[in-house]
C-alpha cells in the first residue's frame, strides 16, 4: 500500500498567526524558517516555491506572503504562501490518489507529499526538509 509522506522542516519554525488583512504575524521570536506550516497555512522560501511551480502541482496556488514582526514593526516579504486544494482526514490516508507529484493537506494543518514528489524534493537542494511515511511520527499513529 502506498502512503503519502508528511513533510516538515528540520529547522526551528516560529509560530505565526494570520491577521485579518492576510499578513502573518510572528507569535514567537526566532529566525524565519525556509518552510513554515501551521493551521491553514504553508509558507516557504521563494526558491522552494519556484521549484514546486516548475513541478506543476495540481490544485496548488502560490501567493506572495507578508510576515509582520511586531517587535521591529517590519514587514518581511521573503516567503510565498502555498494554498493546497487536495484535503484529506486521517481516516482517508489509505485511499488517496498519489499518482504523480502531489501536495496534500491533512486536517487543515499537516502537509504531505506523494512518493514521486518526495523523490524530487530529496534530489533537490532543499536539504532542510524531512519526511515521515503515513502517520509515523504522529502520536498513536494508525497507518
Amino acid at each position: 500500500m502506498t502512503l503519502p509522506f508528511c513533510v516538515a522542516c528540520e529547522q526551528f519554525e516560529p509560530r505565526l498567526y494570520e491577521l485579518a488583512d492576510g499578513r502573518f504575524q510572528l507569535v514567537e521570536q526566532g529566525a524565519l524558517s525556509p518552510f513554515m506550516s501551521g493551521h491553514r497555512y504553508l509558507l516557504t522560501e521563494r526558491p522552494l516555491a519556484e521549484f514546486l511551480k516548475r513541478v506543476g502541482l495540481e490544485g496548488v496556488q502560490f501567493e506572495q506572503a507578508v510576515i509582520y514582526d511586531p517587535l521591529s514593526k517590519q514587514e518581511i516579504t521573503t516567503h510565498t504562501r502555498i494554498r493546497v486544494a487536495q484535503l484529506f482526514s486521517t481516516e482517508q490516508i489509505k485511499d488517496l490518489n498519489l499518482r504523480g507529484p502531489r501536495l496534500l493537506l491533512m486536517n487543515d494543518e499537516y502537509y504531505f507529499v506523494s512518493p514521486e514528489l518526495k523523490v524530487l524534493l530529496e534530489e533537490s537542494s532543499f536539504t532542510y526538509l524531512r519526511f515521515s511515511e503515513g502517520l509515523n511520527g504522529f502520536a498513536a499513529s494508525a497507518a
